[in-house]
């Protein structure tokens, strides 16, 4: 077979590849169905997403969150409507009628018992409507809610009730309807607290219950900020781009993109060796690939599904095996273990366009580097993308392309870089030394990606197989090979007979074994303290933590505080579990709220996530500081994880879940998707200050600094509002 066929048959291995992963995107950015109990099932499955109007945002909430058996409780709907459109009034039973107005599926009353039936906070609209012939009909604009009023039984045993409930409605504006949707609404706890009722909330009703009791009630609280990406848009054009630019060059300095950054250059390496060095238009490919992919990915799944659809795609388990066996398989093969041979007709429909495959490559790179990303949100882009879920296009599309651009240029330079390697000689030592050091990289690479799909298929870190101690020492490894290698203290079968070792090779050689000798001391608990360690933190598996033992103390001071969940129930569970990154961090913002009331501190959320490349960073390295951890001793610290929360007593469904509730609190009270993401509250639950992206140790600390500063003149305020006289 001649060498142009071999070419052409690399460029159809990437073909494939790419269109593998892209049947997988759609398959996987499908949502999840809500997380319930087997016996608690609405009557009709919810509306597919698509259909599910965008213009209208559901939550519910109860008041009061916390009620004594015998008790009656509030549980509330708010819809949110977006200007021009409106939502109907509810009515009982709909049967037998056009499915227009709205009603409700309360399939879950947890064992309460409803009186009464629903009422509407207000009256509605009539009017006449275009839509229906003009018939005068009854609706809500901007706003509208419902409540009903539950009876907890009297008898009933203290602890957490889950009220599950599906909305049943229509909007329509002027001109138009959307179809009728149906929407199970985000989970609302109450608690049953010890002693005994009377019968109503009149007590309770008495002392009004703080506006982010909840989940739910923060999802609706009315102050909902806009991000910070939102308020530059609204400055204007220039501003947004300055913004989307700077965060743009932040991310080139994270560690989410790092594994691209070999696997772009071993790409190239290859493409140059079979066209001769003609690479140039296939790095412009790749430029604009990143670009466009990036930005209609990144708008496009946000609108049709969710804020936090790529969230979830970057952590998908199905994907990210597919990933690493692909890298796993493109390594071996460079190493020389196997060769793919295709069928003769993908062979010959190969020979009709030379350039195809090296596009397609260049097409399934720009989608791996996009997945890849999001697996760590940046600032910036959390904040477009959510735009981009609520309907708007045109400020999401400008940020998009404008950081995309700025992080896609160095890889442009990468792309073009292997070309000036086109004018040594084509049959010398080089070409096979990067093929086997550039097949140990991707191999490394694989190992990480395994470690996703490990937490994904339901491994909590400490106890993955592919975790942080496994995946470091075969990157010690790699980096030791590469290094003895390059030296020439060993030849593989396909090397020539004399090895001849430039200074280049000897350069690089040195540096692959200086960057095993840098890595291994933290295969025995002591890791080096610099700011390539820092990096390095960033993209190893969540249990990273784990390879710092303190000596010593005897490992008292890696454990105090640190408590691991045995409890089924995932509202116990979340108050078992502890964390230690500086100060004990809780897992459970209920117990956060209740804590922050008794003891007067604001409240610090830590929006995280397992597989969060820059959350493991400020973990090691800016929230473990000694100046920093004094100030987190003045808060409430609470780490809430929106992709999986990793407790190891709850079954994976129900880690998914309190992940998907974490979401939906941080989307409420920060119009964010980004991690990681920090968030003062007051004790009441009132939003004070929040910061996203990892942050140097100086600015961390002038942002916990000024946090504490809002919150006293808060409660000076306070004070002085209730005794005017002092």
């Amino acid at each position: 077979m001649s060498q142009n066929s071999f070419g052409r048959l690399g460029q159809i291995r990437h073909g494939l590849a790419v269109s593998t992963l892209f049947a997988l995107t759609v398959f996987t950015t499908l949502p999840p169905s809500p997380a319930m109990a087997a016996d608690a099932q609405p009557k009709r499955k919810d509306s597919n997403a698509f259909i599910k109007p965008k213009e209208v945002v559901l939550s519910a909430s109860v008041e009061p969150a916390e009620a004594k058996a015998g008790d009656v409780v509030t549980y509330t709907v708010t819809a949110k409507i977006a200007p021009g459109w409106h939502i109907y009034q509810f009515k009982p039973n709909p049967k037998g009628e056009q499915v227009r107005d709205t009603y409700f599926d309360f399939f879950d009353l947890a064992g309460l018992k409803s009186v009464g039936d629903w009422t509407a906070a207000k009256k509605p609209i009539r009017k006449a409507e275009p839509a229906f012939n003009n018939e005068i009909l009854e609706f809500y604009e901007n706003e509208a809610q419902w409540s009903l009023k539950l009876q907890i039984p009297p008898g009933t045993a203290p602890g957490p009730k889950v009220l599950r409930d599906q909305i049943i409605f229509q909007i329509c504006d002027a001109n138009s309807c959307k179809p009728p949707a149906r929407s199970t609404l985000p989970d609302v706890t109450l608690t049953v607290v010890p002693g005994v009722g009377g019968g109503s909330n009149g007590a309770a009703s008495a002392a009004p219950t703080p506006p982010a009791e909840t989940v739910e009630k923060a999802v609706a609280a009315e102050a909902v900020p806009t991000s910070e990406v939102a308020q530059e848009a609204q400055k204007g054009i220039v501003s947004l781009m300055l913004v989307s630019a700077a965060a743009g060059l932040l991310a080139l300095v994270m560690p989410c993109v790092w594994p691209m950054i070999p696997i772009t250059v071993n790409f190239f390496v290859k493409q140059g060796s079979k066209n001769k060095g003609k690479t140039t238009g296939l790095a412009v490919a790749y430029c604009l690939a990143i670009i466009g992919v990036f930005t209609s990915v990144g708008v496009l799944v946000s609108f049709f599904f969710s804020a936090t659809a790529l969230q979830n795609l970057a952590n998908n388990p199905w994907l990210n095996t597919f990933v690493a066996l692909l890298f796993l398989a493109f390594g071996l093969s460079l190493l020389g273990l196997f060769e793919v041979r295709l069928p003769n007709f993908l062979l010959n429909a190969s020979a009709k366009g030379e350039g195809r495959g090296g596009m397609i490559g260049v097409m399934f790179m720009a989608l791996t580097l996009t997945i890849t990303s999001f697996t760590c949100t940046f600032p910036v882009v959390g904040g477009l993308i959510v735009m981009a879920a609520n309907g708007e296009f045109f400020y999401p599309i400008v940020g998009l392309a404008t950081f995309s651009s700025v992080l896609a240029f160095p890889f442009f330079l990468l792309a073009l870089a292997p070309g000036l390697v086109s004018k040594m000689p084509k049959s010398g030592d080089w070409m096979n030394s990067v093929k086997v050091v550039g097949g140990l990289i991707e191999v490394g690479a694989a190992l990480k990606f395994m470690n996703t799909a490990e937490i994904g298929f339901g491994a909590v870190p400490e106890d993955a197989w592919f975790d942080a101690s496994l995946v470091l020492s075969a990157w010690v490894g790699i980096a030791a090979v590469c290094g003895l290698y390059l030296l020439g203290l060993f030849r593989t079968d396909h090397d020539h007979d004399e090895v001849k070792i430039g200074p280049g090779r000897l350069l690089i050689g040195s540096l692959f074994l200086a960057l095993a000798l840098f890595m291994a001391p933290a295969l025995f608990g002591n890791p080096p303290k610099s700011p390539l360690w820092d990096l390095v933190v960033g993209i190893l598996p969540a249990d990273v933590g784990d390879l710092d033992r303190p000596t010593g103390t005897g490992g008292s001071v890696a454990s105090e505080g640190l408590t691991k969940a045995t409890s089924t129930d995932p509202a116990t569970a979340e108050r078992e579990e502890k964390r230690l990154h500086g100060v004990v961090w809780g897992m459970s913002y209920d117990a956060a709220l209740e804590e922050a009331k008794s003891s007067n501190k604001p409240i610090l959320i830590d929006f995280t996530g397992v597989n969060c490349a820059n959350c493991r960073t400020m973990e090691q390295t800016v929230l473990n500081r000694n100046e920093i951890s004094g100030l987190l001793s003045e808060f409430v610290t609470v780490q809430l994880y929106t992709d999986y929360v990793p407790i190891g007593s709850l079954t994976q469904e129900q880690r998914e879940a309190l992940a998907e509730k974490n979401q939906l609190l941080q989307l409420g009270l920060t119009k964010e998707a980004t991690n990681p993401f920090y968030v003062v509250l007051t004790p009441e639950g009132q939003l004070i200050q929040a910061l996203g992206g990892y942050r140097k140790p100086v600015v961390f600390g002038e942002f916990l600094n000024g946090a504490l500063t809002k919150n006293k003149n808060q409660d000076k305020a306070k004070v002085a509002q209730a005794d005017p006289a002092h």
